[in-house]
């Protein structure tokens, strides 16, 4: 629970707090200066102490923290009056602890500060008084007796009189600082506030400040009353506070200085006839206040009420022919409050000629006690001069002796709304009557009897039968009884459950004969929660019926070759074995993959590979029979499955196929040579399902592939050990290259002419934590086919220039080859990978070699053309590997910018016992050296062929002859022996 309420508008003090604290303790010595000009009692006490208003004021609004100013002026004013410094420090904490302790109990009782209720001004007068002023008093008359300045006799009197003061002050002085807000200032800005706060003075200087007033009739004191009654019905509680304020303080100093009414001789006389009054014009005034506010809260909330009701209330005197408008009466026809008067005959002047009678006879009805309640709807002219429909209610309040209506009090209600939703309903009522008659869209109604009751054009048209000839035939009996018994459990359905029921393609026949399926919903109507009759649809989906039949049809057919489609294989295919298992039948499970299939679709088009794959379909034809099931499930390949009773049986169906294949397809004018691989699988040895049996040929499948190609084979278990130990590789690489057990080893390549190492090429090595030295041969097509080869490839690049740009710190200047696999060099970050490695390493693009293989010449010849351009221009040389052995044509070589040929080393290892093989060198180094390329020689392992190489002018050499591939530090002990070769000695 907070201490404190919530003081709005108050964030200048709390951003200025030392300085608002030093304000307030200023202002309470001034006002405690003042108190101290009254003496009343013992020179040292004022019947009236402002400053402990003041500082409830402050506390209670301002926080705390402002006890603290208030004790140091309290010391300070103490301690100039001459009172012992220890008795100053202890009337200073009891003048902050006292009203502290009073606000700390207003916020227990949650008051609030405004004092706008009856509730808070009593708790708040108990709290201060009862508790806050008394902690002052006793503390004053106890500080002031410890230090002798009052006697044993009179420290009562004297902590009753403090007590009186410090009361008055709260009473008069706090409220006015309490109550005092924003609002007030316009108060404070107007001259009828300071006209009748002077008023209050004159009539309280005539009372209590002429001499001799006391001998007066005492009813003189009620003029301060009276002008202060006046001041709370037209000004409110702060202006009447202030006034309480200002009379208050000018009859303390008057009586206090022996004049006006309250003069006596005994000062406790004085005392209470004052403070007696003071009480009775403060708590009068502000009990009026507060009756006053209710008042008008009251009447504030009935006119919101009535506002935002929207009612227009009246009264209307029948004795007087007048009439009194409330609420909304004349807003709702654009008049202002009072604009219309109060004579009943303006009204009636507004009724729209066609429903004077009408109303006249509604109204003369009740007076005379025929009807209970006067309603009618009229209309009123507005002031705009549109007329405005009004259901218009009252009744007879009051009757005079003779039993005639005298007073009348009702209420208008603006029905304008209403009535134009009504016309609308009724134009949109019209407007659905015709919209139903014309909708294709059958549409029925039947009545609780089950009887129809409407029917529009569509049903008619969809039925075959005229309106007339539908309307009252029983729904569930006078149709044929082929539709009903597919008709009436839909129609229970809706009756019993009472929601809307949906039916799809329900059978029925015309009398026509006509087949048609139908659908639609049925509605059930209510009444009072009980069926009440229904509301049909219907739509015809016959032809949507014939479609989806179609439709599924197509779904099992592939539509390019006429073979049952993958869908159709997974559900025939489950038959064909549950067949077998019965009949202990053996099938063969053939799946069939054309070689190279994507060749023919990049090169010469998919029209062409479509025609083609439609002939496969027909040559595949051939060789089956009923009982076999062969189907296309997409792409290239092909399933058949037949029974067999042999493995004999299943290889020669094998055989047959691979030659069925084997001959050439004539498509558009071309002879195209396709051959096929072929894995297969036995039901039920290699499997019990079609997917286990699947599984298992296309396992034998990729051993045929791995194989060569254009070759089939049975599955057996080894192969599933071929097929875990691939994909044990292609998952060791990714984590073995983060585990560093991928290296890279160099090879010299050394030129002929002046016999100097003058690049490496960069060999990658796996080093296999369970398999061992794992060959490029086996990881490298895994690397490709999965992807990886490109995250691979990236790490040599980066590895290779790293330890190029280590040699170069070391004085070693030597030019790195790099292999690039196709689908690496296709990556589309392959470029600028390869400008940020150059970049990273410092190297320049003249010390790095990337060996390409024949498949980038053949494949999207134009981009990479461009691509090879951009890298020729950053510098780095391109060397085509492996020439001879791929499939490319020579004419791409040509436009491709190359700098080196690689003779294969399949052509240098019998180049000396074959003379294909050297006719072929002698063949590539022409041409190499004819297009500007310098030609490598690969695999060179004796001096005989080093020797004929040199003959045939090749450029450079590499193989064992020269050196192995050997990692970083061993290749550097390797060029330092063999400095004699022509290399210089390395440090």
């Amino acid at each position: 629970m907070p201490l404190l309420p919530p003081i709005p508008a108050l964030s200048w003090f709390n951003q200025h707090r030392l300085l608002t604290m030093v304000l307030v303790c200023l202002f309470h010595l001034l006002l405690s200066w003042l108190g101290l000009q009254v003496p009343f009692f013992n020179e040292h006490i004022s019947l009236i102490w402002p400053a402990t208003g003041f500082t409830i004021a402050v506390i209670w609004r301002l926080g705390y923290s402002y006890s603290i100013s208030i004790a140091v002026s309290v010391i300070l004013l103490t301690s100039l009056q001459g009172l012992p410094l220890a008795s100053s420090i202890a009337l200073g904490l009891g003048n902050a602890l006292g009203p502290a302790l009073a606000v700390r109990l207003f916020a227990v009782k949650k008051l609030r500060y405004q004092l706008d209720n009856a509730r808070d001004l009593i708790w708040f007068l108990v709290f201060s008084i009862g508790v806050g002023t008394f902690i002052t008093s006793v503390n004053g008359a106890s500080q002031l007796w410890i230090s002798g300045y009052v006697s044993d006799a009179l420290w009562f009197s004297t902590m009753l009189a403090w007590w009186f003061g410090d009361s008055f002050g709260v009473l008069v002085f706090g409220i006015p600082l309490l109550c005092f807000q924003r609002r007030q200032w316009r108060l404070l800005s107007g001259w009828r506030f300071w006209s009748v706060l002077s008023l209050s003075g004159l009539t309280s200087l005539l009372v209590f400040w002429i001499p001799g007033a006391h001998l007066w009739s005492p009813t003189l004191l009620f003029v301060p009353l009276l002008v202060l009654l006046w001041i709370v019905l037209r000004q409110g509680l702060w202006a009447s506070s202030v006034n309480v304020a200002l009379i208050t303080s000018l009859a303390v100093i008057g009586t206090v200085q022996g004049r006006g009414m309250f003069v006596d001789p005994e000062p406790l006389q004085s005392l209470f006839s004052i403070s007696s009054y003071i009480l009775v014009i403060s708590l009068f005034s502000y009990l009026l206040a507060f009756l006053h506010q209710s008042s008008e809260r009251t009447r504030d909330n009935v006119n919101s009420a009535l506002q935002g009701s929207g009612l227009g209330i009246w009264q209307l005197d029948l004795q007087q022919d007048q009439v009194q408008f409330f609420g909304q009466a004349e807003v709702m026809l654009g008049y202002q409050a009072g604009e219309l008067g109060r004579g009943f005959q303006h009204w009636t002047n507004l009724l729209h000629p066609d429903d004077a009678a009408p109303t006249r006879l509604a109204l003369t009805q009740h007076l005379k006690g025929i009807t209970p309640l006067y309603q009618i709807e009229f209309r009123l002219r507005h002031k705009a001069g549109h007329w405005v429909w009004m259901l218009s209610q009252g009744r007879v309040v009051e009757r005079d002796a003779q039993g005639r209506a005298s007073r009348m009090v009702g209420s208008n209600t603006d029905i304008s709304a209403l009535k134009q939703a009504d016309l609308a309903v009724s134009q949109l009522k019209d407007f659905y009557a015709t919209v139903l008659s014309k909708v294709v869209t059958g549409v029925w109604v039947g009545d609780a009897r089950h009887r129809l009751i409407y029917v529009n054009q569509g049903l008619s048209r969809l039925m075959s039968m005229a309106e007339t000839d539908l309307l009252n035939k029983q729904i569930l009996t006078d149709f044929p009884e082929q539709t009903l018994q597919h008709f009436r459990p839909f129609y229970y359905r809706a009756m019993h459950g009472l929601t809307p029921v949906r039916f799809e393609a329900l059978p029925i026949q015309t009398p026509g004969g006509r087949q048609l399926f139908l659908s639609g919903w049925l509605v059930p109507l209510l009444k009072d929660g009980s069926f009440d009759g229904m509301i049909g649809t219907v739509d015809d989906m016959t032809q949507q019926r014939q479609y989806e039949q179609q439709i599924l049809q197509l779904a099992f057919v592939d539509q390019l070759t006429g073979l049952p489609n993958r869908a159709a294989l997974q559900d025939k295919a489950r038959d064909l074995l549950a067949g077998a298992l019965q009949q202990q039948q053996q099938l063969a499970v053939y799946h069939i993959d054309l070689d190279h299939f994507q060749h023919i679709n990049d090169s010469m088009g998919h029209d062409t590979g479509d025609m083609l794959l439609k002939m496969v379909a027909e040559r595949l034809k051939m060789l089956t029979t009923a009982q076999d099931l062969l189907s296309r499930p997409g792409g290239d390949e092909f399933f058949l499955i037949r029974a067999c009773r042999t493995e004999h049986d299943v290889l020669q169906t094998a055989h047959q196929l691979i030659l069925l294949m084997s001959e050439a397809f004539a498509v558009e004018e071309r002879m195209l040579q396709v051959s096929c691989s072929i894995g297969i699988a036995l039901f039920p040895q290699h499997g019990l399902s079609f997917a286990e049996l699947q599984r298992m040929a296309d396992i034998a499948l990729y051993a045929a592939k791995a194989a060569g190609r254009n070759r089939y084979s049975l599955y057996n278990p080894q192969m599933s050990e071929i097929l875990h130990e691939r994909l044990q590789l292609e998952h060791g690489m990714r984590s073995g290259l983060y585990a560093g057990q991928f290296s890279l080893h160099y090879q010299p390549v050394q030129t002929l002419a002046d016999r100097q190492i003058v690049s490496v090429e960069a060999l990658l090595r796996w080093q296999h934590p369970q398999l061992g030295n794992v060959s490029p041969v086996r990881f490298i097509p895994l690397a490709e086919h999965s992807g990886f080869i490109v995250e691979l490839g990236e790490w040599v690049l980066q590895q290779a220039l790293k330890q190029l740009a280590r040699w170069r710190t070391q004085g070693v200047i030597l030019r790195v080859a790099v292999n690039i696999s196709t689908v690496q060099l296709r990556h589309p970050d392959f470029l600028r990978q390869l400008q940020q490695a150059l970049t990273q390493h410092g190297v320049a693009g003249n010390q790095l070699e990337l060996e390409l293989t024949e498949s980038v010449l053949a494949e999207q010849v134009e981009q990479s053309r461009h691509l090879l351009q951009q890298i020729r221009a950053l510098g780095v040389t391109l060397a085509l590997d492996d020439f001879g052995t791929g499939y490319s044509s020579l004419a791409y070589l040509k436009s491709f910018p190359l700098d080196k040929l690689k003779i294969d080393r399949s052509f240098v290892r019998d180049l000396l016992t074959d003379p294909d093989d050297r006719a072929i060198v002698h063949s590539v180094v022409v041409l190499g050296h004819s297009l500007g390329m310098r030609v490598v020689a690969e695999g060179v392992e004796d001096a005989g062929q080093l020797h004929q190489l040199q003959q045939m002018d090749v450029d450079e050499v590499q193989g064992y002859l020269l050196s192995k591939p050997l990692p970083p530090e061993e290749l550097e002990n390797w060029l330092r022996r063999v400095h004699s070769l022509g290399l210089p000695h390395l440090q």
